[in-house]
């Protein structure tokens, strides 16, 4: 993902006066941050635009290709990572966008090949190991997920994210130590609902009873969509006190909602946002987990930059919007 700074606040998105400029920021820098058709709309002005030469029609197909990703439409966004691969042939967000496609409709061959591809051209690119290892895990070769994941931890020491990829690869392997190990290190630099729900796991498979009730309430608290933390509990015999401090958590984080973010964002399960850029919160987290929410370096909510104003909430009001947020989701 592009942006840095997805963000779970009330985004006031300020229309430039200069239609082309805005154009271009809809569509290459807020890709997950406005709603998705509007952000199709944008690239197709570029793409169709007399004045956009080959490396702005480029970027822009393979924009419009995460965004359709985002609306559902895999074949019409693969259509646009060809196009914009036969446009510039080294366009590296291209073939890595075409291999998240690939995965979507379970091409996994394929969509191994153009992460190596896309590695082949950006072999310094940390996240592009990640994602490929993780096609890797799914389909089955967890030894070769964890040569990538150990890759993009050469390249970024600080990846939670390929950590807690290489940690679930090593519980598939049956090492439950290391699995214990990475998922912990991860924890330290990511505190975030799957993570825990990963190393609850482990915590179940070496029969740490206490630890592993610990990690699934934490995951659950923050993300109520999780439905391996919710079966993990009741087969451990501890829903019930977790569910009602999670449903009290949800109510909490819907009052902040509606309080800081309905003026610009639809924060129900249903309706409009009252600004046709800004996305429903209920869509907010279909292909991009907010992970990095949980980062306290990096909280977008409090951050204030020229599309967003400064709003007045603290660390722990920003955890239970992203956990209202994530009770929206359909169930995973």
């Amino acid at each position: 993902m592009k942006i840095k700074w997805l963000i779970a606040g009330c985004f006031l998105l300020a229309l430039t006066s200069q239609a082309a400029f805005a154009q271009a920021i809809y569509c290459n820098y807020f890709q997950g941050l406005i709603d998705a058709d509007v952000r199709v709309h944008a690239c197709t002005e570029i793409i169709m635009s007399p004045s956009s030469g080959p490396d702005e029609k480029a970027s822009a197909y393979a924009s419009r290709g995460e965004a359709r990703i985002d609306a559902g439409a895999i074949r019409l966004a693969l259509d646009d990572y060809n196009e914009s691969i036969r446009i510039k042939k080294d366009n590296v967000a291209a073939f890595a966008g075409r291999a998240r496609a690939k995965l979507v409709i379970g091409d996994l061959a394929g969509s191994i090949a153009d992460y190596s591809e896309a590695i082949r051209l950006s072999p310094g690119t940390a996240q592009l190991y990640v994602e490929r290892g993780h096609v890797y895990l799914v389909s089955g070769d967890a030894d070769a997920d964890i040569r990538d994941e150990t890759e993009a931890l050469k390249l970024d020491p600080q990846s939670a994210i390929a950590l807690n990829e290489r940690g679930v690869a090593y519980y598939t392997k049956g090492d439950l130590g290391a699995a214990q190990q990475d998922l912990t290190d991860a924890l330290k630099k990511l505190p975030a609902a799957e993570i825990y729900a990963n190393r609850g796991k482990v915590d179940n498979a070496q029969d740490n009873k206490t630890d592993a009730i610990r990690d699934f309430r934490q995951a659950l608290l923050d993300d109520p969509s999780l439905v391996q933390a919710r079966d993990a509990l009741r087969q451990l015999g501890a829903l019930e006190p977790v569910a009602t401090e999670t449903r009290q958590r949800v109510r909490q984080g819907r009052l902040l909602a509606e309080k800081n973010c309905s003026r610009c964002h639809a924060v129900e399960a249903r309706g409009a946002s009252p600004n046709k850029e800004a996305p429903a919160f209920r869509n907010l987290n279909q292909r991009h987990p907010l992970y990095w929410l949980s980062q306290p370096s990096t909280r977008g909510i409090q951050a204030t930059h020229e599309q967003m104003p400064k709003l007045n909430v603290s660390p722990s009001e920003i955890d239970i919007i992203v956990a209202y947020i994530y009770s929206l989701s359909p169930r995973r």
